[in-house]
């Protein structure tokens, strides 16, 4: 770099340069970079030399205030570092605190070293110092008790145009959601309540303004982004610049990682009038026809998606999370699992708009025979409502089906009776027509015992059995007034099959016992 600024012959500028931002003369290489190209010298280039400005935030705070002792947060290292350096008597001044609240914050306010710090704090500023332009330390009085009372006034005329309003959350902390900032208040306020770290989870409305996650991590500490003055606390962050859908927020203690409250926001602003008009034609073409299920929620199915409506609908309606569980109808297409779970919070996939709730998840791109949904709230594992909804066929799976049932009338079934029961060597099927949903509601009972105990899995010898009982929806399919499920059997040598239909805690509806061909 010397060598760069020499050669330029600008030995004389270079040297007055330096002597001039002594002692940040290594800042002078900033400017050798594109000032057009502000995000190079961000990232590029150390805008600080940490240690010599929090030792001069130090000194600055020293003499701004000889008489009373300093506190601030003990969450730098350089902080103990540079308070050595000090005289014995500065020394004995300066405490850093962790369990009770500090008076300023010391804050390098950009980029660092590739590492993104907090920005400029809520706080108000009492000093700051700048080279070539740039704020390399900024001291912010974070109890407004020690600044004067122009300083603290506009904080105090903020709270109490927030207390003139209902926010949104209201315990622990009362939680205001303006237009351009997300404002967390208390009073009375205590060391306690300002030790924890603040949850701010902020959810896009679209994915594709964070397409490598879900939600952007707003969390921050008080001593970062609040003010305390009277017995009161205020903190505040801006809300991110793209359209958010919701926000979670709360208080954790990062040294148990112990949430102490958390809260879902919903943000109240609504659809741009152009996506409003979208929405309500959507809500009118779906009300005209009737929906897939009737429930709490109405549910549509189409060719695309699964969407559930609800008019009039209020905010508690849209607090339980959704479920949508997907059975294939090709095991292969989901083969670690007997469905698919396509469970979704309301504030993620849906809108409100007038009095309505409108939500919609894509279909599977597999093709689907059953679809279980319904609301159930996560907290205390309770489902509030649930219905079973079965899929049609799609022409190719529903051809198929009649292909199999053809086959099958050809042979002599195994068994009759409510169904009739058709063995082959590596299935066994039900049959019936013609048939109703009636029909299939009770379980399907297979029990297949071995010809060998030791082919069992180990869990299932002392009973002598393999159980494989099944629901008709996750198994069956309806068509043309037929009903048909055909399940495959293991491929260990079988000794017979116990086959039936039962309902939970009754006894069979019919019962038999089939030894299959040789």
């Amino acid at each position: 770099g010397w060598a760069y600024g020499l050669a330029g012959g600008g030995a004389a500028a270079t040297l007055g340069a330096m002597i001039c931002l002594h002692p940040h003369q290594h800042l002078y290489f900033n400017g050798l970079v594109d000032r057009a190209t502000p995000e190079r010298l961000h990232t590029r280039y150390a805008l600080d030399y940490w240690d010599l400005t929090y030792r001069q935030a130090l000194e600055f705070l020293l003499a701004q205030y000889p008489a009373t002792p300093l506190t601030l947060p003990a969450r730098v290292a350089e902080g103990e570092w540079n308070r050595g350096i000090l005289s014995a008597a500065d020394r004995q001044r300066i405490a850093f605190v962790d369990s009770q609240p500090a008076d300023f914050l010391i804050t390098p306010p950009r980029v660092r070293s590739g590492v993104t710090q907090a920005a400029l704090p809520y706080a108000p500023v009492i000093h700051a110092q700048k080279v070539y332009g740039n704020t390399v330390m900024a001291v912010a009085a974070v109890n407004l008790a020690r600044v004067e009372n122009a300083v603290a006034a506009p904080y105090r005329a903020a709270y109490r145009a927030l207390s003139a309003r209902a926010p949104v959350v209201r315990t622990p902390f009362q939680v205001y959601l303006t237009a351009s900032t997300l404002t967390f208040a208390k009073t009375p306020c205590t060391a306690a309540d300002t030790h924890p770290k603040f949850i701010v989870h902020a959810v896009p409305v679209e994915p594709r303004d964070l397409p490598a996650r879900a939600f952007e991590n707003l969390d921050f500490s008080f001593y970062a982004r609040g003010v305390r003055f009277d017995d009161a606390c205020l903190a505040s962050i801006p809300r991110p610049a793209y359209p958010v859908r919701y926000l979670t927020v709360g208080q954790w203690l990062p040294q148990t990682d112990q949430t102490l409250w958390s809260v879902d926001i919903p943000v109240p602003a609504a659809p741009a009038p152009a996506a409003r008009h979208a929405y309500r034609a959507a809500h009118r073409t779906l009300a005209a026809r009737p929906p897939t299920r009737r429930a709490a929620f109405d549910v549509y199915l189409t060719a695309s998606t699964i969407t559930f409506a609800k008019a009039p609908c209020t905010a508690a309606d849209t607090q339980s999370r959704f479920i949508v569980h997907a059975a294939p109808v090709a095991p292969r297409d989901l083969p670690a699992r007997a469905f698919g779970n396509l469970d979704f919070a309301f504030y993620t996939r849906g809108v409100r708009f007038d009095d309505a709730c409108l939500a919609s998840i894509p279909r599977p791109a597999y093709p689907v025979r059953h679809l279980t949904v319904g609301q159930y709230r996560p907290q205390k594992g309770r489902i509030l409502w649930q219905t079973d909804m079965p899929v049609p066929l799609a022409p190719r799976v529903a051809n198929a089906y009649r292909a199999v049932y053809r086959a099958l009338e050809a042979a002599t079934p195994a068994h009759r009776a409510a169904f009739d029961v058709y063995l082959a060597a590596d299935a066994v099927a039900f049959a019936k027509a013609p048939c109703t949903a009636a029909d299939t509601q009770p379980r399907f009972l297979l029990h297949v015992i071995p010809a060998r105990i030791r082919d069992l899995p180990f869990a299932r010898r002392r009973v002598g059995f393999d159980n494989r009982d099944f629901e008709f929806a996750w198994q069956g399919a309806h068509f043309d007034g037929v009903c048909l499920a055909r399940t495959p059997l293991p491929d260990y040598p079988i000794d017979r099959l116990r086959v039936g239909q039962f309902r939970s805690g009754e006894a069979p509806l019919w019962l038999a016992e089939l030894r299959p061909a040789p």
